[in-house]
C-alpha cells in the first residue's frame, strides 16, 4: 500500500450513513469504502477531462490518455463506449507522429 496522509474533509451526514451501510455490506471498513469512492472519483474525473480536452483539439488521443494516466487501449475503449468519434486528418496524424516520436526519444 502506498504511503498515506491523514486529512479531513466534511461530509454531509446522509452521505456518511450511507457510506457507513455500504460499508458494512461489502463487510469493509468505512475509510476502505471512502478511499474506493474517492479513488474511482478522481479516475472517473480524470478520464471526463481527459475526454473533453480530445474533443476540442487540445491534443490526439495517445497525448490525453497518457497526461490522465491511461492506457491508450483502456482510452479508446471509453470513448467507443461514450461515443466520443475518433478524429483523424493529415495534420492530426502528422502531430501524433510527431507526439510519439518525443515520446520515444524521452524514454
Amino acid at each position: 500500500m502506498a504511503p498515506t496522509t491523514v486529512t479531513t474533509v466534511r461530509i454531509p451526514s446522509q452521505d456518511l450513513a450511507r457510506l457507513g451501510k455500504l460499508a458494512t455490506r461489502l463487510k469493509v471498513d468505512r475509510s476502505t469504502v471512502i478511499r474506493r469512492a474517492l479513488d474511482e472519483g478522481v479516475r472517473e474525473i480524470l478520464l471526463q477531462e481527459a475526454l473533453a480536452r480530445y474533443q476540442r483539439g487540445e491534443g490526439s488521443a495517445w497525448f490525453c490518455a497518457r497526461e490522465a494516466g491511461f492506457n491508450l487501449l483502456v482510452f479508446m475503449d471509453e470513448m467507443k463506449k461514450r461515443g466520443v468519434p475518433f478524429r483523424t486528418d493529415e495534420e492530426l496524424l502528422e502531430r501524433q507522429l510527431g507526439e510519439f516520436g518525443r515520446a520515444r526519444r524521452r524514454r
